[in-house]
């Protein structure tokens, strides 16, 4: 069975060959696809955490979205603007 790295690597694809879709229905299409691996990623990843498993963000740290430094880890810095806060 597919971990949830695996499908945050399918999202991953998906969103960059929407950047280079030049039919816009074909882009909306994998953007959509995009989001559903990355909700099948976030809840393999829940679901082994609520099993009592230590699970690794894709940058190897347990600790979620944030690193040591306090840092936000997500894509765009996760803010509400898109802006990160450094």
């Amino acid at each position: 069975m597919p971990n949830s790295e695996y499908f945050r690597r399918q999202a991953d694809i998906c969103l960059r060959l929407s950047l280079i879709a030049s039919d816009d229905e074909v882009s909306n299409r994998l953007i959509t696809m995009a989001r559903s691996y990355m909700a099948k990623g976030d809840a393999l990843e829940r679901d082994g955490a609520a099993d009592g498993q230590v699970m690794a963000d894709r940058n190897g740290s347990t600790g979620g979205d944030f690193d040591l430094n306090g840092r936000d880890l997500r894509p765009n810095g996760g803010g509400a603007n898109g802006s990160a806060d450094y």
